[in-house]
């Protein structure tokens, strides 16, 4: 697989390759190969929970892409190492990779791009504290990504970063460019009127332990107007909940129903917070609006980085329109993943498709 990687991806001006896996690459002999084919290279990637490349979606596979000078330069660094996020260290590392692209860009003539990709180990449950720290210290350039996977195990996964993988870890890359880009972030659950408001929380273990008071896996289930028993995860996928936060609305995905009546979620979920039960809209649609946007925005990209919740591929598949959302993404040119959760600015969001286009044409 490195092979067929450097094959493809290799030349001489080379400075990034970004690739996204299956967990059974997490391997010594992967690593090794990587390091040995494009020794030299910033090489960064993650775990999957399934890849989008040419071709459009893929299983149990690496899809990849590089980028290369003059119109590109880049450099990455780890956010979070085992678990331990120590904020002072993260300024630190934001601040030194500010400059170092700084440099690698003085030289350049004309207006520069800049966009930051955060990957997170999906089973940290810190990504909520990663993005909000990342997305404050780069408020002036865009900053997205997605939470690694491991199929759908939700038992381990890993970044790819200094030539290793690391569970429990985050790592930034920031890129510069001369090509136009388009940032976006697209979803097709919108606020309903059913609200309720959440009166007891463990935010860290992201569980929610009462909604209005009462149990929350009797009145989640009663707003949906199902039994408990039939709480499924394709039920959770279908009926999430929305809050809105800066005049705009961010999906709460529940993950699981508990034994003593707490909602688990993916993403963390503070008492006094105001839920929304959502409304969807037609998947497939929404995004041939998004592409249309990004068309108008920039011609046909020469290529899209999209990072796609794992949810939305779970309800295409219920909807049996996978196929044709699969094929969207391939006439979009897009390389990514299915993630366990989207970043956004400094918000870490679910069942939300995130990315950023690049267009063929130069800045002035």
């Amino acid at each position: 697989a490195a092979g067929h990687l450097h094959a493809e991806l290799a030349g001489p001006d080379v400075v990034l390759v970004l690739f996204f896996c299956a967990p059974e690459y997490e391997t010594p002999a992967f690593t090794a190969a990587l390091g040995q084919l494009f020794a030299g290279v910033l090489v960064v990637g993650c775990t999957s929970a399934g890849e989008i490349g040419p071709g459009g979606y893929h299983e149990n596979s690496v899809t990849a892409l590089s980028f290369s000078a003059p119109d590109f330069a880049a450099v990455a660094g780890l956010l979070l190492a085992e678990g331990d996020l120590d904020v002072g260290r993260c300024g630190e590392t934001i601040a030194l990779l500010r400059a170092e692209l700084d440099a690698h860009t003085r030289a350049w003539q004309g207006e520069v791009n800049r966009f930051a990709l955060l990957l997170i180990d999906g089973t940290t449950q810190r990504e909520d504290a990663v993005a909000a720290f990342a997305g404050g210290a780069m408020v002036d350039i865009p900053v997205l990504g997605g939470s690694a996977g491991d199929a759908l195990a939700f038992q381990h996964t890993s970044v790819f970063a200094g030539g290793r993988f690391h569970a429990q870890g985050a790592v930034v890359i920031l890129v510069a460019t001369r090509r136009q880009v388009w940032p976006f972030r697209n979803q097709h659950f919108v606020a309903s009127e059913k609200r309720v408001v959440v009166t007891a929380a463990d935010p860290q273990r992201r569980v929610v332990m009462e909604l209005d008071a009462e149990p929350a896996v009797e009145v989640y289930a009663r707003m949906i107007g199902c039994d408990e028993a039939e709480l499924t995860p394709m039920v959770f996928a279908t009926h999430p909940l929305v809050v809105r936060l800066g005049g705009a609305e961010f999906v709460r995905s529940i993950q699981r129903a508990n034994p003593d009546g707490s909602l688990s979620f993916y993403c963390a979920v503070d008492e006094g917070l105001v839920l929304t039960l959502s409304r969807g809209r037609d998947l497939l649609r929404q995004t041939e609006s998004l592409y249309d946007e990004v068309w108008a925005a920039l011609g046909v990209p020469e290529l899209v980085i999209g990072f796609e919740c794992v949810l939305n591929r779970l309800e295409a598949e219920r909807s049996q329109t996978k196929h044709r959302l699969s094929r969207l993404h391939a006439a979009n040119n897009v390389t990514g993943f299915a993630s366990f959760g989207e970043q956004w600015g400094s918000m870490h969001v679910t069942q939300t498709y995130t990315g950023i286009a690049i267009g063929r044409g130069l800045l002035p």
